[in-house]
């Protein structure tokens, strides 16, 4: 086997000159670096470190499943995995699941029946065929949305942490964000501008979201003995037409609520919209505040009040927590929720005297 002395007389330098371009340390000359690189091609030699991921069958490179690539939140998290990768020295391998295409061509399909679809099966198992002929040393599987995944991996020999995602085996390591505090900051937001009549527009009620959102809201209300409201509270999906139409139904009340508090940007952008065709001022006669922090959101008329999600710290933490077993440490925590952030900006502000008017006058 070539040795770094076979490389340090074959490029015709010390052997501390080798291992200093290997290691990207000093200030070697273009011209000797070039020289030593083009000693290791020739003689395609392999450093001690990469020989012995070799001999164990992993290479220095991290596996990355991600459900789908142009979801909003996917870009962000491969760029924290990513850039903690980097620092350590492994390389990133990403397989793309396409199962937005799955759920935009199939009629009737939901996320809970996308395990039991063939051609997703499929490109699962195409998916971990690549990483595992690749020898990835660990893998990140990277959700649509947060929700039960467990069963869509088998069992692969090597270290796996789910974000944007969750499973039910408690010997799994996942990484999240706090639904429940991002709806909590929400509300302290609105209630520290002084709003009592906040309404709530929900997404899909019986998903883990939706369900730890609504837990934020009511508890919100009940530590500081505001009344809760049914007739506030509206839900359906995640859809702009929902937005709008709840919006609407809102604004039709004897007494109208002076904030809303919406369970997404998209959401959000459809009660905006409502308001405005209704002569709503917004924020002086109304507060709409959203979730998820958009990229649009920063642009709409006017710019959101949002919770910006941590997505780049979910990647980031998930690429930690990764290289940390892999090194073969233990880590104590298995089920990591990182906080929200509340991005304040011109959709929300302190209530008036008066309440918004419910007609389409201005």
């Amino acid at each position: 086997m070539t040795t770094i002395h076979d490389v340090a007389a074959y490029a015709g330098v010390s052997i501390a000159t080798v291992s200093n371009v290997l290691n990207r340390k000093g200030n070697t000359a273009e011209k000797t670096t070039a020289k030593v690189l083009a000693a290791v091609r020739e003689l395609n030699y392999i450093p001690n470190a990469l020989a012995k991921d070799l001999k164990a069958n992993r290479s220095r490179t991290i596996g990355i499943i991600a459900e789908d690539v142009s979801a909003f939140m996917s870009g962000n998290i491969i760029d924290g995995i990513s850039a903690v990768c980097e620092t350590h020295d492994y390389a990133v391998t990403l397989c793309n699941l396409r199962a937005e295409h799955y759920m935009n061509t199939q009629p009737g399909m939901t996320y809970e029946m996308l395990p039991s679809y063939l051609p997703f099966q499929k490109a699962v198992s195409t998916a971990i065929d690549s990483l595992l002929s690749a020898r990835v040393g660990g893998l990140i599987y990277i959700g649509l949305y947060p929700r039960d995944v467990s069963g869509i991996l088998p069992d692969l020999g090597i270290p796996v942490v789910y974000t944007y995602c969750f499973t039910q085996n408690s010997s799994d390591y996942c990484v999240n964000y706090d639904d429940c505090h991002g709806s909590s900051i929400a509300m302290e937001h609105l209630i520290s501008l002084g709003h009592t009549r906040i309404a709530l527009i929900s997404g899909v009620i019986n998903s883990i979201p939706g369900h730890k959102r609504m837990k934020g809201y009511t508890e919100s209300l009940m530590k500081h003995n505001l009344l809760f409201d049914p007739t506030y509270i509206i839900t359906g999906d995640w859809g702009f037409p929902h937005g709008y139409r709840s919006c609407m139904q809102l604004l039709d009340l004897p007494e109208p609520p002076t904030a809303i508090f919406c369970m997404s940007d998209v959401l959000a952008f459809g009660a905006l919209t409502a308001a405005h065709e209704r002569g709503i001022r917004i924020p002086e006669q109304l507060s709409v505040h959203g979730f998820d922090d958009l990229l649009t959101s920063q642009f709409y008329l006017p710019p959101l009040t949002t919770v910006s999600l941590p997505l780049a710290g979910l990647g980031k933490t998930s690429a930690d927590l990764l290289l940390c077993i892999i090194s073969g440490d233990t880590p104590e925590a298995r089920g990591i929720l990182i906080p929200c952030t509340e991005i304040v900006r011109s959709s929300t502000g302190a209530p008036v005297s008066v309440p918004p008017a419910i007609s389409g006058n201005t």
